[in-house]
């Protein structure tokens, strides 16, 4: 395992999936930070632009490039490069085995993912030995959710004295214009109209984009949400004392929206589709509506919750992101942990990532963009 004395040693970070749209701006902004970065994928060309943008803003940053085939080469050039920790981008991580982490781990390098799937991040407790034993730190699903969502959700109750909640509604909308990925894509069209897997505070059988609710913002354009898939779902209950909980996910475009809606219900009536598998196709279906929209995306988290006197509270956080901004949000956590972990001696072993980093600590990584924070006493909806 490679030792790090974060006083004469320039921590190396490898990121999968480098050029992507996360990935490059975590390479982006931790070389900024002085880590030396090796930025990883199939695809020279694009790996070499990224390289060449950000020196061209920072002519100091330490920057390689590496491309070659993580299903088949990744043990190889870990053994080559050795980073100290490796940042795994790669989605969609529905439906991948946790391999990768495990050869990374294997190799003596800290890992980091940003997971969205509740399967997969469950899948990497069984890592939780192997990374004890190499005396690593594994942090899985470091993205918006869980980390900016239970960072949210600790923020309200120790503000507002909530001893637990009743019931906590939590959503995500992008923006029209903004970038959305293929893995992201693919993320949604897996499980639209198929049954979520039951959680904690789950009073019946929910089906992946049903329960349609209309989303008031305090800035942005009303959203239209619908059941979504989260890590949350799993995670948070375990942290937080929760009656009642759900996620949910829309479009600005409300016609798109509905439209999903529509393929949702042709899946859960048993026609033989798999839209996952048209992921590619539907992505560039959908820029078709971006005229309808803007760059400007929201989540919410909505909780109702008792006191210490025994009172009610009910609360909205809202955080909105103007100007296609939003894409920066969910790269903050690997951003924030990938500090932590190099610079300190940080808890060893597989941790999900709730609680592990603060609300001040996440909007400090977004003091200089067009993002913006609120909280109501009612409901947004």
């Amino acid at each position: 395992m490679n030792t790090l004395n974060p006083k004469n040693h320039k921590s190396h970070v490898l990121v999968l999936g480098g050029y992507g749209t996360f990935g490059s701006r975590i390479v982006r902004a931790l070389a900024t930070k002085g880590f030396k970065l090796t930025i990883t994928g199939r695809n020279q060309s694009k790996a070499q632009k990224l390289s060449d943008r950000i020196l061209q803003d920072e002519p100091q940053a330490q920057l390689d490039i590496a491309c070659f085939d993580v299903q088949t080469q990744l043990c190889d050039f870990l053994n080559k490069l050795k980073p100290d920790l490796v940042i795994h981008t790669c989605g969609p991580f529905q439906g991948q085995q946790t391999d990768t982490a495990q050869t990374i781990l294997q190799s003596g390098a800290h890992y980091i993912d940003l997971s969205d799937s509740r399967q997969y991040i469950q899948a990497m407790n069984a890592l939780d030995v192997l990374a004890k034993q190499q005396q690593l730190t594994a942090i899985t699903g470091a993205s918006t959710v869980p980390a900016l969502s239970s960072a949210a959700l600790l923020h309200l109750s120790h503000q507002f004295d909530i001893q637990s909640f009743e019931s906590i509604k939590i959503g995500i909308s992008p923006g029209q214009k903004t970038n959305r990925g293929l893995a992201t894509t693919q993320a949604v069209l897996s499980y639209i109209g198929k049954p979520l897997k039951p959680w904690p505070g789950a009073d019946k059988v929910r089906y992946g984009w049903f329960d349609t609710y209309l989303q008031k913002y305090p800035n942005i354009n009303n959203r239209l949400m619908s059941n979504c898939e989260a890590p949350d779902l799993d995670l948070l209950p375990k942290f937080f004392n929760i009656k009642n909980l759900s996620f949910s996910a829309g479009m600005e475009s409300q016609l798109l929206h509905r439209m999903i809606g529509l393929l949702a219900r042709l899946v859960k009536w048993g026609l033989p589709i798999k839209p996952e598998k048209h992921a590619a196709k539907l992505l560039k279906l959908s820029r078709w509506f971006d005229a309808l929209g803007s760059e400007d995306g929201g989540m919410h988290v909505e909780v109702q919750g008792i006191d210490s006197k025994g009172q009610t509270a009910t609360k909205t956080w809202f955080i909105e992101a103007f100007n296609n901004h939003g894409p920066q949000i969910p790269a903050i956590p690997a951003i924030i942990m990938a500090e932590k972990i190099l610079n300190s001696d940080y808890q060893r072993g597989v941790i999900p990532c709730v609680n592990q980093i603060t609300l001040e600590e996440y909007l400090f990584e977004l003091k200089d963009l067009n993002i913006k924070t609120t909280i109501t006493n009612s409901l947004g909806q």
